[in-house]
């Protein structure tokens, strides 16, 4: 079965599928027979809707008929897959989405893409901008610029053992594209964005998603060198270069250390709130620890897609300190796993009762969040990864010492430790604000990490919790 490659802003969308590429803008304009067509120029003299546009809407006026968001996604996909010349449902479809989406926007286009395929994972245009541009291999920092119609995003990615991460993001509501050049305002508003993503912190290179107006890239050059320093690089990146074939996808490789998830209850009150406001721009998200395709070939790993302005989980701030969670319950673990099964992947496991399992993310859906639905500041995390058929326990040891040697936050490495009735590995990670208990098997090619997060001193409350979850959890051979 064939894989397909989406990258998609409010203005165009790229896809890639196993034989053939294919581009166009993704509008939706009433037909002939009411119908829903797709591709037409965003700026005719006839009625037209970017449907990635109206995403956070519930409907698209384009009169007299008002079709809901989710048909016109579902037109916009099936168009796409219908000129690759694959057949649905195809095997899996990848969307990479712009940085600042979160929960909500995701969803809504989970629901319209698994029409169409029978795995959806996500991905973010930062991280994938950098993953395929060899020029950011040795910036200590980059910084990823993507223009949407009316929109500026702004996304500090960096790269670690762990592979690329987006470290921090802003938004800018108010300032398009096509404002550059137009009104000087529109610069200075661009290079402060860029000041503000930085704080003081220096970056090595700038992308500039899907630009390539020699005199537009010379104005955001300008911006660059007043926020960044002459010795910035400037890089525009198309957006056909945003997309892989599944022929070209490299083998996934797995790295120590799984990322963690984006954490709502790691942030300042005052983001919390705007987090949690409607739907609306938002100038302010900071994604930390978020990583998103390994780059070594070691033996330990995970990736994860970071929230965005419409979520209600994001992380918190660098620069900001956790909030006590001293105070808050442990979830009550049942006796036995009795939540529903799920499968993701070659995993099979149970969600606990009062808990929510969020789509799986990551460059080949191999990672899955889980998190209590009352709010509680817990989460469970399990990543899949597939091994080298001689890789064992010492090897995944091996490396993760290795790696301990050059980050402090993972240490306390046990061998032998029985967790969830099975034996394996566990070490500790301490992210800014908050401690998670891995634990590590490999079993039929398999290697299978169990994340338990917290804050404060919560761990003997919720380890039953997260030891349930774990013994639950199977490999299918």
């Amino acid at each position: 079965m064939s894989r397909v490659d989406l990258v998609l802003t409010d203005t165009r969308i790229w896809a890639r599928g196993p034989a053939t590429h294919w581009d166009a803008p993704p509008s939706i304009v009433l037909g002939s027979n009411g119908n829903l067509v797709v591709g037409e120029s965003l700026n005719p003299p006839t009625q037209v809707s970017s449907a990635v546009q109206f995403v956070p809407a519930e409907r698209i006026a384009l009169l007299p008929r008002v079709p809901a968001v989710p048909e016109a996604l579902t037109a916009v996909f099936g168009t796409a897959l219908e000129n690759l010349g694959v057949g649905v449902p195809c095997e899996r479809i990848t969307l990479v989405c712009p940085t600042e989406w979160g929960g909500r926007r995701r969803a809504v286009l989970d629901a319209a893409a698994r029409r169409f395929a029978h795995d959806v994972v996500f991905e973010e245009i930062a991280a994938r901008a950098v993953t395929v541009d060899d020029g950011t291999a040795r910036s200590r920092r980059t910084v990823v610029l993507e223009f949407g119609a009316i929109t500026t995003t702004a996304t500090a990615v960096t790269r670690s053992h762990l592979g690329v991460q987006v470290e921090a993001c802003e938004h800018e509501p108010n300032l398009a594209l096509a404002d550059l050049g137009a009104d000087q305002r529109a610069l200075d508003t661009l290079t402060g964005l860029i000041a503000r993503l930085l704080d003081g912190r220096p970056a090595d290179v700038v992308q500039a998603v899907g630009v390539s107006d020699p005199v537009k890239l010379d104005l955001i050059a300008a911006a660059v060198q007043q926020s960044c320093g002459p010795d910035a690089e400037l890089r525009p990146i198309s957006g056909g270069e945003l997309v892989r074939g599944a022929h070209q996808e490299p083998e996934y490789r797995p790295e120590a250390a799984p990322a963690l998830p984006t954490n709502e209850w790691l942030q300042p009150l005052r983001e919390r709130a705007a987090a949690q406001a409607p739907d609306r721009p938002v100038a302010k998200y900071v994604l930390a620890g978020v990583a998103v395709i390994a780059v070594i070939a070691a033996v330990v790993g995970g990736v994860v897609v970071a929230g965005g302005s419409d979520e209600t989980t994001t992380a918190a701030p660098t620069s900001t300190t956790a909030a006590a969670a001293t105070t808050t319950p442990a979830p009550v673990p049942p006796p036995h796993p009795t939540g529903a099964q799920e499968t993701v992947g070659r995993i099979r496991f149970k969600v606990p009762d009062g808990w929510r399992l969020a789509p799986p993310s990551g460059q080949n859906g191999g990672r899955v969040d889980l998190s209590p639905q009352d709010g509680a500041r817990y989460r469970m995390t399990l990543v899949q990864t597939p091994v080298a058929p001689n890789a064992g326990y010492e090897q995944i040891a091996a490396n993760l010492e290795a790696q301990m040697k050059t980050k402090p936050s993972i240490g306390d490495l046990r061998r032998d430790v029985v967790f969830g009735g099975r034996s394996g590995l566990s070490y500790v990670e301490r992210p800014e604000g908050s401690t998670v208990q891995w634990h590590v098997l490999v079993e039929h090619g398999i290697q299978v990490s169990i994340g338990c997060q917290y804050v404060g001193n919560t761990w003997n409350g919720f380890e039953p919790t997260c030891e349930n979850f774990a013994s639950s959890v199977h490999v299918i051979p």
